[in-house]
């Protein structure tokens, strides 16, 4: 019975419908899959903090303090001023959607996932997307080092209007190393 009480808050808390903040878990295997399951970095690296305290050579020992180093740099940038990205974004919309993974490795510093993510909430017709959380996660893949993340922004900006943070971003994207296409729209002239 215990641990379809587990389950059934570990789905809530995905779901966002429960605040993350754990409960005390004595249970090693409890512990590790609220790490496992964690979708916002700063609750991947309490848990994996709260882990190695509790099971110092515990079979995921390695494995925590991996997660919490990537964690806490996702943290840091997230942190930046220039990233408008929001706990709310690592939510999932629905339980059962297919970008939780996504969401997991964006939360753990992939800057691919970021830039799924991106094109996702784009295309999104919820009210939790769009173009906010649109160049939010381009913003987070490029603070990443995603260079094609802000080149995108800058290309996104650009037909924004917004010439100062075009350029901005398109320079961030040169200055990684991108090469722009030699073929390019108008709005570039």
């Amino acid at each position: 019975m215990r641990k379809k009480s587990l389950v059934a808050a570990l789905s809530l808390m995905i779901c966002g419908a429960l605040p993350a903040v754990a409960q005390p878990t004595d249970s090693e295997g409890a512990l590790r899959a609220q790490l496992d399951s964690a979708l916002w970095p700063g609750d991947i690296v309490r848990l994996a903090e709260q882990y190695r305290q509790q099971f110092p050579e515990g079979p995921a020992a390695a494995m925590a303090d991996a997660w919490r180093e990537r964690a806490a740099e996702s943290l840091r940038v997230l942190g930046r001023n220039d990233v408008r990205l929001h706990r709310a974004a690592f939510r999932p919309a629905e339980p059962a959607e297919d970008g939780a993974a996504d969401l997991r490795l964006a939360a753990l510093g992939d800057r691919a996932a970021a830039v799924r993510l991106a094109h996702r909430a784009r295309n999104a017709d919820d009210a939790n997307s769009g173009p906010h959380r649109y160049v939010g996660w381009l913003q987070y893949a490029t603070q990443l080092g995603d260079e094609r993340a802000s080149y995108e922004l800058a290309l996104h900006f650009r037909k924004q209007a917004q010439p100062v943070l075009a350029a901005r971003y398109e320079d961030l994207a040169l200055s990684m190393g991108y090469q722009p296409p030699v073929a390019l729209d108008n709005l570039r002239k």
